[in-house]
């Protein structure tokens, strides 16, 4: 599913953050395709909080909710076109990401549905 969507990022990233702060700011529900399970992000200050979700009947147990701030997100965007449209060798660096971002496939999500 991520595959169909390319994101034209700009080169610092800031706007895209900005957007999905905006974005998430009254709280936004979204599924994790890998456990069908659904999480909900709100804006909190100058980051994102990551919980488990209040609406959806299969909410993800966020025991200890994240805040994700721009330096992770900006890692993330940066692997994010290459992990779906580059080739093999594209994969080291995806894996690097994933390894420093453990918040890699909620960013992921928030990335494809909201910008």
């Amino acid at each position: 599913m991520l595959a169909d969507r390319k994101i034209p990022f700009s080169e610092s990233k800031k706007e895209e953050w900005e957007l999905l702060k905006q974005k998430a700011e009254g709280g936004i529900e979204l599924m994790l395709e890998d456990s069908q399970r659904w999480f909900r992000a709100t804006t909190e200050g100058d980051g994102i909080r990551i919980t488990s979700a209040e609406k959806n009947v299969r909410p993800l147990m966020v025991r200890e909710p994240p805040l994700i701030k721009f330096n992770e997100f900006k890692r993330v965007a940066e692997v994010y076109n290459d992990s779906f449209f580059g080739g093999i060798g594209d994969l080291s660096a995806r894996l690097e990401t994933h390894n420093s971002s453990p918040n890699m496939r909620y960013l992921f999500m928030l990335i494809y549905y909201l910008i």
